[in-house]
């Protein structure tokens, strides 16, 4: 009888050690969207460049999309989101004036699955003829890709598994106790 006490006393505190070193904000909470630019439901005057999304940790460049649409239904999306810390920015074309609906995909460092949706208001002076044809676009496209390399290192430095060291010395931690309450237990048994 004696004997079965101290093994639950020993897999009790196994346990215990387990839910002290592993940390609970982390393991069970999802990465969200906090803010973008321009804001869900805003009316900008001034032309948008990017849309930017911003989250609570970072995402995986390589498993987003960001399509922004005008109101005539066309999308302004210009090439492919560039990911920075916890910012995923989606450069667009001129924007014509009216609502305009950004739809976001992308997958947190954990590899969990996030998308969304929100609508602005584009009040900003209609682009005129002459701003499209000069060859500041093509201009535009090598330098917003020149980075897009330089923002892909930190997402691809994220996917490391430096997160889950933690998880590792729980467990290890919890193995070490279980292992010293079994090995008291089989002494105990030893000396009766």
């Amino acid at each position: 009888m004696r004997l079965h006490a101290t093994l639950r006393a020993t897999l009790a505190a196994a346990a215990a050690t387990l839910l002290i070193l592993l940390p609970p904000a982390p393991a069970w909470a999802h990465t969200t969207l906090t803010k973008s630019d321009p804001a869900a439901g805003a009316t900008v005057s001034t032309p948008v460049a990017a849309v930017t999304l911003t989250f609570t940790e970072m995402v995986k460049q390589q498993a987003s999309t960001v399509e922004v649409t005008g109101a005539d239904g066309v999308s302004y999306s210009e090439g492919t989101p560039r990911s920075v810390n916890k910012t995923l920015t989606q450069a667009v074309r001129p924007l014509p004036p009216g609502p305009v609906t950004v739809v976001w995909r992308t997958a947190a460092g954990d590899g969990h699955p996030l998308e969304g949706r929100f609508t602005f208001t584009n009040a900003a002076p209609a682009p005129t003829s002459a701003a499209p044809s000069p060859s500041p676009s093509p201009s535009a496209a090598p330098s917003s890709a020149a980075p897009s390399p330089a923002a892909a290192e930190p997402a691809a430095k994220d996917d490391d598994g430096g997160g889950n060291a933690g998880l590792l010395w729980a467990a290890l931690g919890a193995a070490a106790v279980v292992a010293a309450g079994v090995a008291v237990w089989q002494r105990r048994r030893r000396i009766k």
